[in-house]
């Protein structure tokens, strides 16, 4: 799948999660729904713009909406924390553990795949 039909599809997926409509989400974009349902089924280029606003609106990391695995988005997702509700010793040991759990979902993948 290339990259722009993930983000498209993951941007669909979030839409969907978070109950928004693509109307709300063009209004929120200052667009029309027709380019955002075209976003969405991948039959027009996503501007950086675009997908730095979405990222904002569903509270993930831009690169979050290039990743192609659902359960590597998942996990980053899961890993969100503000800087002020954790100290920088419990961020090092959750950078750890996610790391190994990303390596653990790399490694699952290969098996599947190969």
């Amino acid at each position: 799948m290339d990259t722009n039909s993930i983000v498209s599809k993951n941007i669909r997926d979030l839409r969907v999660k978070f109950g928004y409509t693509q109307a709300f989400i063009a209004d929120y974009l200052n667009l029309t729904a027709a380019a955002v349902n075209q976003y969405e089924k991948d039959a027009r280029t996503i501007p950086t713009s675009v997908i730095e606003k979405l990222a904002i609106l569903f509270d993930v990391e831009e690169y979050d909406l290039y990743e192609e695995n659902p359960e590597k988005r998942q996990l980053t997702s899961s890993f969100a924390f503000r800087a002020g509700e954790i100290s920088a010793q419990d961020m090092q040991s959750v950078s750890k553990f996610k790391k190994i759990i990303l390596n653990y979902l790399n490694m699952s993948s290969a098996r599947a795949n190969g």
